[in-house]
């Protein structure tokens, strides 16, 4: 591996493999994801993905949302926790109903020209550190097989979700309301367009994550019929710090 890259790339250290690239468009600090299981991320592993993401010029690494077990291996090898997040499941998806908003919003397909609306819209509902930009939008849509990219609007661009579908398993990946149109029902009716979806092509759960401080985002999901399963955590590490 040598030198940035402008996108994100695959990693593979023995048995673990990764995607990397930068985070938030920055030089200096790159997104670090996992894509194998607690078992390969191997002491040695990990050191070598921090050396190598350190030779590349990276000064701070943030991994994506990984699991208890996952958490554990980094944290042994210096990583340290950022932030925690509510994991949530969903296993009735028969039963979803269809939301009406309070007012007539138009709810459509998301396409490319879209995408600088979009990233307004992420901008504005959540914290800087939060945010999508350009390039995780892309690994957002492309996560899983099949996906589905929705945009609802008045005058404006105010909403949109990204639902994604990897077999029988449906993953609500991003929801996004501007705060000037939050708490009139939008979040609630893509939130349902995205679990219908999913129902209707087979899926039998659906997950999604939120912050522990979102309780508003707590609050709809647990409305709509997701329970809490556990907790995910967001680490970071400095590579130039380590011995």
């Amino acid at each position: 591996m040598t030198g940035r890259t402008t996108r994100m790339r695959t990693l593979a250290v023995g048995p673990a493999r990764f995607r990397f690239g930068p985070w938030q468009g920055r030089d200096d600090t790159a997104q670090l994801v996992p894509l194998t299981p607690a078992p390969t991320l191997r002491p040695d592993v990990i050191d070598t993905v921090l050396r190598r993401l350190g030779a590349a010029g990276y000064e701070l690494v943030y991994t994506a949302a990984v699991g208890a077990a996952e958490a554990r291996c980094l944290a042994e090898r210096g990583f340290a926790e950022h932030e925690h997040l509510h994991l949530l499941r969903h296993t009735r998806l028969d039963t979803v109903a269809a939301a009406d908003p309070s007012r007539p919003w138009r709810v459509r397909r998301a396409r490319s020209r879209d995408r600088d609306a979009v990233l307004a819209i992420d901008r504005a509902a959540f914290e800087p550190f939060w945010a999508l930009d350009e390039l995780a939008l892309t690994e957002a849509l492309a996560a899983t097989p099949r996906s589905r990219f929705r945009l609802a609007r008045a005058r404006r661009p105010v909403a949109y979700a990204i639902a994604g579908l990897a077999g029988d398993i449906a993953y609500l990946q991003r929801l996004a309301v501007h705060p000037d149109a939050q708490g009139r029902g939008l979040g609630a009716v893509l939130a349902v367009d995205a679990l219908r979806w999913a129902a209707r092509r087979g899926a039998h759960a659906a997950y999604v994550n939120t912050q522990r401080t979102n309780a508003r985002a707590l609050e709809l999901y647990e409305r709509l019929g997701f329970v809490r399963d556990g907790e995910l955590v967001v680490l970071r590490a400095e590579p130039g710090r380590r011995a």
